[in-house]
């Protein structure tokens, strides 16, 4: 079974390469290079890849840190 840190590698890798790397050094999802729309298409990405329809897409912005993201995910019950 795949831990939070390695789906989430996977998704990054997959969606968001450029970003991989800086996101799991503490970067925020700007200053890894990600603006407003793609911190949402991660969110939507996030729901499919965790089965979490429950976010509301505002939990997470361009300040957030994939930190935040890992959080946001326990929250709802992902492990």
């Amino acid at each position: 079974m795949n831990t939070i840190n390695e789906n989430l590698k996977a998704l990054l890798d997959e969606r968001f390469p450029q970003s991989t790397d800086l996101l799991f050094d503490g970067a925020s999802f700007k200053d890894a290079g990600m603006d407003s729309m793609a911190v949402v298409e991660f969110i939507v990405e996030l729901e499919r890849q965790f089965g979490t329809p429950t976010l509301k897409g505002n939990e997470l912005g361009a300040e957030s840190t994939l930190e935040g993201a890992r959080e946001l995910l326990k929250s709802v019950g992902v492990s």
